[in-house]
């Protein structure tokens, strides 16, 4: 017998997730929690306290009996059930997986169990309850995002809950027809800044990731966090570097989900420069002063903090499966409140799970929508590292892109920003390299050091190192260009002092392998830009060393900026169909023959890794898949290969072969 209207939506709101079967797995797992970059946020955007909130699961339940009772002042009906409503028959009928216990797992588990089945409700109750149909603009779903960092195996956060299509903002007409045109303009601004609305880390389920969820306020019953203020890890102090701030974004103005309302922080903060002149440095040569990887309670409440400032989400939800806590993050307090722990499979109070999932739904769209109206009173988002198509547009923005680099990189006058030629001189004895990320949200409260690999110090007795500001170089990473399975590549300014002239600054291209794999694949190719270098190839890049940390940190490779893809210059690029200019194809062409000429066969030529600056000079970049010595004839096949590529034939990738 079918139920009622009413029946159903009980009985949805009534349903909590089977759980997962068996006690958690007893393995302790030893991969780091905390990514490279949680360790350059900027100071003025970083967690300063936890806070263990009662009331807060109260507060969020809050929200559907809101919304109910202004439907109800307004003699509004609910659509029928049909649409994306899950009934319950349909939930029935689902087939889940309750034995597997990695994160991923649980990932898939939460979406088919409860993000299918709040989506439409709390999207229909929000934005459409006049629709005559359930339907959703939000979907719970996994999202890969180009800023995303892959270096940390602890927690998953590629699900969220996103406004739906990645293209572009799509809603269906029965909603679109609903809602008012500044409605529509919001959500817009939030699609276009991030269509990622809120943060989830999944943890795996096991006694570890269960004890750290139980203990983000503290251990036992004892809430230490209360009062306790947070101590962000970043990286030593080895001397006087400044770090600027960042503006930080707008809380939404009512919080209802926060029954207190916490205390702003309103000093405003004046962004600092860097200095123009570096200081002299003391490197600890101990790997042990950056702390413990194991995954600890810190170390998880600060990479969901990083990543939740990263894609500027309120919500913070930490996940294990049978266990939850939900995080509120307050920007401007720098305060992140935490609910008390949620029993997933056997939620009552102060409501069933998927009652409370609608509510948090609700509440995370409601204070999406609340900020989005500011949105335009503050700087555009950070523009995001792609590999979409170029419109003419775009292609006509050169100049602007160009000044934009040079404020990110913030040179002072001093500072002469030089061709990568006139530089060379100043690099290659220097074997210690120090790193910062000024780009986005970061803002390196301190370097991190990295040493010529070959090149580290041996300790001495007092187990640091000093280094005079002529004796290394300071590298800032101002972009993020790509992220893919050699690593993730930045685009940089890389800055010398000089004791006989003026410092020199040049822009480079920095590559960040993390893995095993990557840093096998990175070192591959470091042997073959040498090869190259000294039999003199011309149209790659300048290669300026592979460096090291004293700990298991990422291996760097350094070399010249040659320019940009050629999506970037061709409007409306694409693989197939487009025909690259007779003069660029027959400059690639040269250069191939060079690199054939030196012995090595690229392996892996496409679009994506041809570059054209300003000077129509053309490079060839990415030898981490090219092999030395290879034979006659497969030189020649990847050359004739190439020249179909240049014609915009679409061809199969060319195999590899002796």
């Amino acid at each position: 017998m079918a139920l009622s209207q009413e029946e159903e939506m009980r009985a949805l709101l009534a349903y909590n997730p089977p759980p997962v079967q068996g006690a958690p797995r007893l393995t302790e797992d030893h991969s780091t929690a905390l990514s490279f970059y949680d360790r350059h946020l900027a100071l003025n955007l970083a967690l300063k306290r936890v806070v263990y909130l009662p009331t807060l699961l109260r507060d969020i339940a809050k929200a559907l009996d809101t919304c109910l009772d202004l439907l109800d002042a307004q003699d509004a009906s609910l659509p029928p059930i049909n649409g994306s409503f899950r009934t319950t028959g349909q939930r029935n009928r689902t087939s889940v997986n309750t034995t597997s216990a990695d994160a991923t797992s649980i990932a898939e588990l939460y979406e088919e169990t409860t993000g299918a089945n709040c989506e439409a409700v709390a999207s229909t109750l929000l934005f459409s309850p006049q629709c005559s149909t359930w339907l959703s603009a939000i979907a719970f779903l996994s999202v890969y995002g180009v800023d995303d960092t892959t270096d940390q195996a602890f927690s998953l956060e590629d699900y969220s809950l996103c406004l739906v299509n990645d293209e572009r903002l799509v809603l269906y007409p029965e909603i679109e027809a609903c809602l008012s045109d500044n409605t529509v303009q919001l959500l817009r601004r939030l699609w276009k800044k991030e269509r990622r609305l809120a943060t989830w880390e999944f943890l795996p389920y096991t006694s570890q990731a269960v004890d750290i969820i139980q203990d983000l306020c503290g251990r036992g019953s004892l809430p230490r966090r209360s009062r306790t203020r947070f101590q962000m890890r970043t990286y030593p102090c080895i001397g006087t570097f400044q770090s600027p701030s960042i503006q930080a974004p707008l809380d939404a103005e009512a919080t209802p989900w926060l029954s207190s309302r916490p205390r702003r922080n309103l000093r405003s903060r004046k962004a600092v420069s860097p200095t123009d002149v570096h200081p002299t440095v003391k490197i600890p040569l101990d790997p042990k002063v950056l702390g413990n990887r194991v995954p600890s309670v810190d170390h998880v409440l600060q990479h969901a903090w990083v990543t939740a400032t990263r894609r500027d989400s309120t919500f913070i939800i930490f996940q294990c499966g049978n266990f939850e806590r939900i995080g509120v993050r307050h920007r401007a307090s720098q305060t992140l409140y935490l609910s008390d722990v949620v029993n997933v499979p056997n939620m009552a109070d102060p409501s069933p799970y998927t009652e409370l999932h609608v509510n948090l739904y609700m509440s995370i769209l409601d204070d999406a929508m609340r900020r989005a109206a500011h949105f335009d009173n503050q700087d555009d988002p950070p523009v995001r590292p792609s590999k979409r198509r170029r419109g003419a547009d775009e292609s006509a923005g050169r100049p602007r892109q160009c000044r934009k680099l040079r404020s990110h990189t913030r040179l002072g006058d001093n500072w002469a920003l030089d061709k990568p030629e006139n530089t060379i001189s100043d690099v290659f004895h220097r074997h210690l390299l120090l790193m910062s990320l000024q780009y986005g949200v970061y803002a390196s409260p301190n370097p991190a050091t990295f040493f010529r690999c070959g090149h580290q110090p041996t300790p001495s007795k007092n187990k640091h190192a000093t280094y005079q500001p002529d004796a290394y170089m300071m590298l800032r990473l101002t972009s993020m260009i790509a992220s893919g399975a050699t690593g993730i590549v930045h685009e940089g300014t890389l800055e010398a002092d000089r004791t006989d002239r003026l410092p020199a600054a040049c822009k480079v291209v920095a590559k960040l392998a993390f893995d095993k794999l990557q840093k096998e694949r990175m070192r591959h190719e470091a042997d073959i830009y040498q090869h190259l270098s000294k039999a003199g190839v011309r149209g790659i890049p300048k290669y300026y060393g592979i460096f090291e940390p004293l700990d298991d940190g990422p291996l760097v490779l350094l070399a010249s900026h040659e320019g940009h893809w050629l999506r970037h210059w061709i409007p409306n690029f694409t693989d197939s169909d487009t025909i690259i200019p007779k003069a660029w194809r027959n400059k690639f062409l040269s250069v191939l023959k060079g690199i054939h000429k030196a012995g090595v066969c690229h392996e892996d030529l496409r679009a994506e890794n041809l570059l054209v600056n300003a000077d129509d000079e053309v490079c060839i970049i990415d030898f981490d898949r090219a092999r030395l010595a290879p034979s006659v004839g497969a030189c020649k096949r990847e050359y004739e290969y190439f020249k179909l590529i240049l014609n915009g034939r679409t061809i199969p990738p060319l195999p590899i072969s002796p």
